[in-house]
């Protein structure tokens, strides 16, 4: 019998429309030999509806759509349609495509843990940590992992002086310094200071669209590799496994939102992150391929993740190579560097719907009910 997969995407988040390009992409790989796919889109006031009838990218705009919530009961998590008599489905998992926002930073994952629906993607502890740069680089310190110098400032702080922070921030770092916000994606909201005016004014921009802000040396030579890792344990034995190494291509002096979505040729956007342009594999050396792969396992163990995640680094010109972040749903689901590696995109998703229903039975079995009077003694006085 088909397993009923629910896949999510959309969401509040400045990336809604990739997320919406990501779902639609593995609604249309997912095995239909094993699966039952069921769209599910969170609009941008973050409502749940089923796209009933959606099989293709085609069919999206022309989908009907059934508000829903979710549940639990006996028999276990559950979506069920608005109305006393609304039907209820019970997925075996969720396959998320989110992108930035409460998608891809922990709250949903903490809505799917609440209900007992496994699901793909880390976890929400490691969502937390990887869609925060700072808590990444905090997390990482400890580790033989670098990431470049830098310094966090809360938005609330740039609002009351603006001036006075980026002072502050030249006095530690020196210019030229990169201006980002901690919590989004996609190079959303990065901006390049060379002088203390454009810092006052890049951080007082940032400080609009995110309550925390990053401020890093600006390296000015530098070479952009990606790579995604993931723990399929019926495959690996536990083992972690790294895919090919990509050099993405940039039009400017950072990776930009338009280069990743907006360029791409005769099909600008139509695939989302594949549509990047990049070398592929990246043509480096083999000591720099295992320093790029060793990193990238190093910081998916410590940052608590598991299924798949893609992991960026930039690699100066003096042989330090710094990992800028890690995505834990990324763009496309990354799907172009595994089918680089040799793994079609069909059994990519294959593999972490089954991760996701393998791991949710072995925390199950771990979980604690402890049992106590203390309720009793309290309610008797």
């Amino acid at each position: 019998m088909k397993k009923k997969v629910l896949v999510m995407f959309g969401g509040i988040a400045p990336e809604h429309e990739v997320s919406i390009i990501t779902g639609l992409q593995v609604v249309e790989k997912m095995d239909r030999n094993l699966y039952d796919p069921i769209a599910l889109f969170v609009d941008k006031q973050g409502k749940f509806q089923l796209l009933t009838g959606l099989n293709s990218r085609k069919d999206f705009f022309k989908a009907h759509k059934v508000e829903v919530s979710f549940g639990l009961d006996i028999t276990g998590g559950f979506i069920k349609s608005a109305g006393f008599l609304g039907k209820k489905i019970y997925p075996a998992a969720a396959y998320l495509a989110f992108h930035g926002g409460t998608g891809e930073s922990g709250p949903m994952q903490g809505l799917l843990e609440a209900v007992n629906i496994p699901f793909t993607s880390v976890n929400q502890e490691a969502a937390v940590i990887t869609m925060n740069k700072q808590l990444t680089k905090q997390v990482l310190a400890g580790t033989t992992v670098k990431t470049v110098e830098g310094m966090s400032v809360f938005a609330i702080a740039i609002k009351a002086n603006s001036a006075q922070v980026a002072k502050m921030a030249i006095d530690k770092l020196s210019l030229p310094v990169i201006v980002k916000p901690v919590h989004l994606g996609s190079s959303i909201g990065i901006k390049v200071a060379r002088s203390e005016i454009e810092l006052e004014k890049a951080l007082i921009e940032s400080a609009h669209i995110d309550n925390e802000i990053l401020i890093e040396k600006f390296l000015t030579n530098f070479v952009e590799y990606n790579c995604s890792v993931r723990l399929i344990s019926a495959l690996t034995n536990g083992e972690l496994e790294v895919s090919e190494i990509e050099k993405p291509v940039s039009q400017g002096e950072i990776l930009s939102f338009a280069d990743k979505y907006q360029r791409g040729g005769k099909k600008t956007g139509a695939d989302g992150m594949a549509s990047l342009q990049r070398e592929l594999p990246a043509k480096i050396d083999a000591r720099l391929r295992e320093q790029i792969q060793t990193a990238a396992k190093t910081a998916f163990t410590a940052c608590r993740c598991k299924g798949m995640v893609r992991i960026d680094f930039m690699y100066a010109d003096n042989g330090e190579l710094f990992l800028t972040e890690i995505n834990p749903i990324p763009g496309s689901m990354s799907f172009y560097l595994w089918e680089a590696t040799g793994i079609a995109f069909t059994q990519q998703i294959t593999d972490l719907v089954e991760q996701a229903i393998r791991d949710y039975s072995v925390n199950k079995s771990t979980r604690l009910d402890y049992q106590s009077d203390i309720v009793q003694k309290f309610v008797a006085g």
